[in-house]
């Protein structure tokens, strides 16, 4: 038997070196890979710092994988997955099973592009961890009565974002930027469907994406490598793969065709101040994966604290509060990728509405963009290297914790692909001033939608602007009429 076991810790050694081989990408250190022959990609980063380790499932799926009649529903199967399965018969032996397993850390997420499960668990348990998510997954009890119950707890979540006012206004602004399936971007999905939820739909759901070719096991800590695959093997060996569900390609999100502008009031807001956003439609992985990295420089350059972007907004918007509050963002997504800017307003005068501030500074933004894209002395080769090198080094130090490999690699794994993952370092440090360039053009010359929240003493009709309120934010409010 242990001959046995060490020719297949020598194979499946001999398949993580034929991947670098074939993708000519290299493994960052601690990490081993292999996929099982049902199509379930394995990953194992060793850390032996702490006698821990952290076992995660995750499945390519979430908001993106939305219909209109399903928007919502893999939040509540996520919630589902607790409730027991075929080891552990309901929610109370589900609790006791973590309880002798001697879990640490629990829990379960749902994203617009990713629906995971974990726990952390003394090393010397890595073993159950595994069969545990194994039962959960493969298995899960999908109880009528435990359905109902849960649909009120999910229910209760999406009613709660009614008083979130932060919530509220990027309902809204989601539902202008990605018109066309707004419900591809909403994880908490639509009342009326959640409570129409049955059994028979989870049921199909979990045959078209919870299979094993569309999902990842990540074991991070005090592990063996060799060890951990066996164990996978023979915890998920068996488990039959499914058609592949992405095998016919998502529509895209078009590029809005006009531009909106919102605002929202609410107490919350501090009198005298407006806090504005201005967001667009950014690259998308599969379709355009030279310009997330291209973005990724971009939001690093903005990031300067003395750069030229901010003292130039500084100057061309007097309204603007502190140029340190001066925001941007992109956030990387297979579907749905955006980017944004943000700042904080006063009122330069009483005649003088905050809508006509915002205004001013979307065109400062637009100015800046344009020059960033036409003049090569915009950024020096030094803002360029010590951008690369702070990225850079910032991802060499999250791989230095099990949680940070696990965040970074099931992200990347479900948004993008393991390549991407495996070749972002190298792909990063190419990007130069041309590359920057494309992606200010292709992205900062399309519409975009412009948002305004205020304190209600300073908040006032205007032309061109809707004004959002918790009734007309949500994209299924209304969808009828």
């Amino acid at each position: 038997m242990q001959r046995v076991l060490l020719i297949f810790a020598f194979f499946l050694l001999t398949l993580g070196s034929l991947f670098a081989q074939v993708t000519g990408l290299s493994l960052p250190p601690g990490l081993s890979m292999r996929t099982l022959g049902n199509g379930l990609e394995v990953f194992v980063f060793q850390n032996t710092n702490v006698p821990l380790a952290t076992v995660q499932i995750t499945f390519r799926c979430g908001a993106i994988a939305q219909r209109p009649d399903t928007a919502g529903l893999f939040h509540l199967y996520e919630h589902m997955l607790f409730k027991g399965n075929d080891a552990f018969a309901d929610e109370a032996a589900f609790n006791a099973a973590m309880t002798e397993l001697g879990v640490s850390g629990w829990n379960g997420g749902t994203s617009a592009e990713y629906v995971n499960y974990y726990v952390t668990v003394p090393s010397d348990k890595t073993e159950k961890g595994i069969d545990f998510w194994a039962h959960a997954v493969r298995n899960p009890k999908l109880d009528p009565q435990d359905l109902e119950i849960e649909k009120n707890v999910v229910l209760n979540e999406v009613k709660g974002y009614y008083a979130d006012p932060a919530e509220i206004l990027d309902q809204a602004v989601t539902k202008k930027l990605f018109a066309t399936y707004p419900w591809r971007r909403d994880v908490s999905g639509d009342e009326e469907v959640l409570r129409g939820a049955t059994v028979a739909q989870l049921r199909t759901m979990q045959e078209t994406y919870y299979v094993p070719n569309n999902a990842s096991l990540i074991v991070a800590g005090d592990v063996d490598p060799d060890q951990v695959f066996a164990w996978a093997e023979a915890s998920f060996g068996a488990w039959p793969s499914g058609a592949d569900p992405w095998k016919t390609a998502t529509p895209p999100h078009p590029f809005p065709k006009a531009p909106s502008k919102l605002w929202y009031s609410h107490e919350s807001q501090y009198q005298g101040f407006g806090y504005v956003s201005l967001r667009l439609r950014g690259p998308d992985v599969l379709a355009d994966d030279a310009s997330t990295y291209a973005a990724d420089v971009w939001l690093g350059l903005l990031e300067k604290p003395d750069g030229r972007f901010k003292k130039a907004i500084k100057k061309k918007v007097p309204a603007l509060y502190q140029e340190d509050y001066l925001s941007a963002m992109y956030l990387t997504q297979r579907d749905g990728g955006y980017i944004d800017v943000g700042a904080y307003l006063v009122q330069t005068s009483p005649d003088r509405p905050f809508t006509a501030e915002a205004e001013a500074f979307e065109q400062a933004v637009r100015q800046e963009m344009a020059a960033m894209a036409d003049d090569p002395t915009y950024f020096s080769d030094e803002d360029f290297s010590a951008v690369k090198s702070r990225l850079l080094d910032s991802k060499v130090f999250e791989r230095e914790t099990p949680s940070g490999f696990l965040s970074s690699l099931s992200f990347w794994w479900a948004s993008a692909n393991t390549t991407y993952y495996l070749g972002y370092d190298h792909n990063f440090a190419q990007v130069d001033r041309s590359d920057l360039k494309r992606f200010l053009d292709l992205y900062w010359s399309k519409p975009g939608v412009l948002s305004l929240m205020l304190h209600p003493d300073n908040a006032s009709a205007a032309p061109g602007w809707e004004q959002v309120t918790k009734d007309n934010a949500f994209w299924w409010k209304g969808k009828d009429q």
